[in-house]
Order: structure tokens, then C-alpha cells, then sequence
């Protein structure tokens, strides 16, 4: 099963990711043509659109998953109905956005304002045939299809990137264009796979009982999907409100793509992770789901801190702009505060398993809530700090919060020790940010004495016969 884990969390979960990553890889050449300017409009235009995705799916993408471990012999009938109804929701809600976006995107972005509606817009297509293809190659833990597919996809969204801002000299403009090639290439990429091979062609005369009890589980998901756009992305916004800067505000999109990169990678094991916990949560294997978990818990520790050990070296060699290398002790903070991940894991599939997304609400709203108002306070107070604190902390609260509701206590027996591993995170948050500006080879020591404590501890759980 670790060997499974290992395999699906490379290739399957990180495939979905590629464009992402290879964006990183990009800005040693795409720092000399963007300034702190273009990105702070790629950012909060970014930050703009990913406020209104939450609305995208309707959260059916739970209602997708849920069917298929309930309804062996139905569920494809009930995806074709989603589907069909998804397509029309789509087009709709395509439309919606192109008039949210005209009347508040930032006055930066006015002379390429019309452009960057059609392509927000535009990337949308065909995005619920990529939601079932997607959803149904990660319940069968087959990474294959997806991995060639977003291969593909990525290499051309960062050819494509290099050739418009380089070359044609286009700015942030060059970025969302080649943004949108890439993602709608993927989409279109699964027509044929999921409509004749699998047999998931929409129907499009549903019916209103399925949708509305589909929508009844998937709809508390709208905000708990859009607590974590308010937990992510509403500090860029809270800082155009507030008229910041538009440069400090690409310092700050700059730190957050590196702790968006680390986001990509415990994504990467969670998507690989899920099916697996929820099998062992429908067997009621509570060993099982322990051991999962901790097994997530020390890639995500281990990568995390080392990733953050080494942030300036890396913010050197990866960044051309002398003004953005000097903004890695806030991508030190956002990226530990990924330690988090796990822990919500570890909650969130009990309460989706048995769809209780109430519960689960009352968790990521009130995380959103939180970052919100620590935003609107701590911004004005703070700058950049205030944002960066106010994510830790947020984060840490969704991450835990959870293993204090009695509906959780009720339906699993797994125990952790919530409190020292939080404490240990913070420990080792502190450590990698004192240590970060240090000599090299104290970094050396003190990686290598990581990841043989790392082994030490893997041996000692047995976490390696999972």
C-alpha cells in the first residue's frame, strides 16, 4: 500500500498540478520580464476569480464521490444526470462571471480589462467533463490518464507562457492567455474518455429529484469551498481594498506561488491518500486510517521544513528580481503552515464519508471568517506581516478544529495527539525561520539530522507496512 501511496502521490496527484510547479521553474527568466507590478495584477485579478470558483461545481464534486462508494450499480446514471445538469449550470454561471469581472477588476488591469474577461471565461469550458474524468480516474487510483493528459497540458501552458512574455513582450496579459490555452487543452482532452469510453454521456433531461438532493449534501460546500478563497486569496483583495501598493502586493503573490507549490504537492498526496482513508473508513479499519495519516503527516513535515530550511537559496537561484528575492521569510510561514493539511484530512473524510458537510462547514466558515476579519485588522497594522500571521494561524484552527466535534469522536475511534503534534509544527516552523539566513553547513547538519529522525520515526510507527 506505502508503495501505492508513493507512486499515485507522484504521478496522479501531482499530474493535476504540473502547471503550477513548472510556473516556478519559469521565473528565473520570467522575473526579468514581469515586475512586482504585473504581478500584483496577476494576483489579485487571481484572487478575484478564485473568489467566484467556488461556485463553479456547486460542490457536487463530493456528491460525485459519495455516490460512487454508495451506489456501485447506480452511480453512473446519477453522474450522467450531474453531468448534464453541470454543463447547463456552466454555461450560466460562465456569463455571471463575465459580468462580475467587468465591474471589479482593478483599475491597473483597465486597458486589457475585456481580454481578461474572455479568457476567465473562456477557461471554463468544458470544465465538467475534466470534473468527471478527474474524479473517476482518482476513485479507481489510476494516475495514467490524468499524468499524460496535464503532461501535455503544462508543457504547452509553459511554452506558451515563455513565447508571449518574452518574446511579445505581452506582460500579465501573456500569463493568463497562456493560463487559459493550457487548462482548456486538458478539458477538451477528456471528451472522448469520458463520453464514449466510460459512457458518461450528460442527460440533460434530469431529473429535479436528483439534482435537489444532490443539492442538498453539495450546496453547505459552497461556502466551506469558499471559507478557504477567504482563508487563501481575500488577503490580495483586502490589500487592493485598502489600496496597498500594487508592487507590495506582488511581494506578497510571489512568497504565496511557493507556498502555492508546496500546496500542490500535500494536494498531490491527499488526492492520492483519500480513496485509500475513505476505503479504510467504509471498513471501519481505524489502524488503517492512523496510519495513513501519520504517513501523510511526515511527507508533509519533512518537505515543508526542508523546502522552507533552504527558501532563500532557492529564492536566489530561481528569482532574477532583487526586490521579490527578498520576500522568502513570508513564504517561510505560508509554507509551514501547510503542516495543517493532514490534520484536516484526518477530520474531513469522516464528516464527508458520512455527509455531515454542516459540521464540516461550521469548521472552514468559521477558519474563513477568521482570516477575514484578522485580514481587515492586521493588514492596515502590518502590511504584508499581518497577512502572513493571520494565514498561519487560520490555518492551524481549520487543520485541528475539527477533532473537537462530538460527531467525529462518535464515529471514529483513531486518536491523535492533536497537541504535540501542533506544537512540534510550530517548533519546527520557528526553527526553519531562524535557521534559514544561517551557514550552509548548518543547514547541511541539520537536514540530514531531519531525515534520519524522519526514518527513525517511520520505523519505530511501522508506518512502512501500511
Amino acid at each position: 500500500m506505502l508503495k501505492r501511496l508513493l507512486l499515485n502521490s507522484a504521478v496522479f496527484g501531482l499530474a493535476p498540478y504540473l502547471p503550477r510547479i513548472l510556473a516556478v521553474f519559469l521565473l528565473p527568466v520570467l522575473t526579468k520580464y514581469l515586475t512586482e507590478d504585473d504581478y500584483g495584477i496577476i494576483g489579485t485579478v487571481t484572487a478575484y476569480t478564485s473568489a467566484l470558483s467556488a461556485f463553479t461545481t456547486l460542490g457536487l464534486t463530493q456528491v460525485l464521490f459519495n455516490s460512487f462508494y454508495h451506489s456501485k450499480c447506480q452511480y453512473k446514471w446519477i453522474w450522467r444526470e450531474l453531468y448534464g445538469f453541470l454543463q447547463i449550470w456552466i454555461l450560466l454561471f460562465g456569463i455571471i462571471q463575465a459580468v462580475i469581472l467587468y465591474f471589479i477588476l482593478p483599475e491597473e488591469a483597465a486597458d486589457n480589462k475585456y481580454s481578461i474577461i474572455l479568457l476567465s471565461s473562456f477557461t471554463l469550458l468544458f470544465s465538467g467533463t475534466a470534473l468527471l474524468g478527474n474524479t473517476y480516474f482518482q476513485l479507481k487510483q489510476n494516475p495514467l490518464p490524468i499524468a499524460i493528459r496535464t503532461v501535455f497540458s503544462g508543457t504547452v501552458t509553459i511554452i506558451v507562457n515563455y513565447f508571449l512574455v518574452v518574446f511579445l513582450r505581452m506582460g500579465y496579459l501573456g500569463f493568463f492567455l497562456a493560463t487559459c490555452i493550457g487548462t482548456v487543452l486538458v478539458n477538451i482532452s477528456y471528451i472522448r474518455v469520458v463520453c464514449i469510453q466510460l459512457g458518461f454521456s450528460p442527460i440533460y433531461k434530469f431529473k429535479l429529484k436528483t439534482i435537489s438532493r444532490s443539492l442538498r449534501i453539495s450546496l453547505p460546500i459552497i461556502p466551506h469551498t469558499y471559507s478557504a478563497y477567504m482563508l487563501n486569496t481575500s488577503n490580495r483583495l483586502v490589500m487592493d481594498r485598502f489600496h496597498m501598493p500594487i508592487a507590495i502586493i506582488g511581494e506578497f503573490n510571489i512568497a504565496q506561488q511557493f507556498s502555492n507549490l508546496i500546496d500542490s504537492f500535500t494536494g498531490a498526496v491527499n488526492q492520492a491518500i483519500n480513496p485509500m482513508t475513505l476505503d479504510e473508513i467504509r471498513n471501519n479499519n481505524h489502524e488503517g486510517i492512523h496510519r495513513l495519516i501519520y504517513i501523510y503527516m511526515t511527507i508533509t513535515l519533512l518537505v515543508t521544513f526542508l523546502v522552507s530550511l533552504w527558501l532563500k537559496e532557492i529564492f536566489y537561484l530561481l528569482i532574477s528580481n532583487d526586490v521579490l528575492r527578498k520576500t522568502y521569510p513570508y513564504a517561510i510561514i505560508l509554507i509551514m503552515a501547510q503542516n495543517a493539511k493532514p490534520m484536516y484530512v484526518a477530520s474531513s473524510n469522516v464528516f464527508f464519508y458520512y455527509e455531515n458537510t454542516k459540521s464540516l462547514l461550521k469548521i472552514t466558515f468559521v477558519a474563513g471568517i477568521m482570516s477575514l476579519f484578522g485580514y481587515i485588522i492586521f493588514i492596515p497594522l502590518l502590511g504584508v506581516w499581518g497577512a502572513v500571521v493571520v494565514y498561519y494561524v487560520s490555518m492551524i484552527y481549520m487543520g485541528y478544529a475539527g477533532f473537537f466535534f462530538d460527531f467525529f469522536r462518535m464515529k471514529t475511534l483513531v486518536l491523535f495527539p492533536i497537541f504535540k503534534i501542533l506544537i512540534t509544527s510550530v517548533i519546527f516552523t520557528i526553527v526553519a525561520f531562524v535557521l534559514v539566513d544561517s551557514l550552509l553547513l548548518v543547514k547541511v547538519v541539520t537536514s540530514l539530522m531531519l531525515l534520519t529522525a524522519m526514518f527513525v520515526w517511520v520505523y519505530k510507527m511501522k508506518l512502512y507496512k501500511i
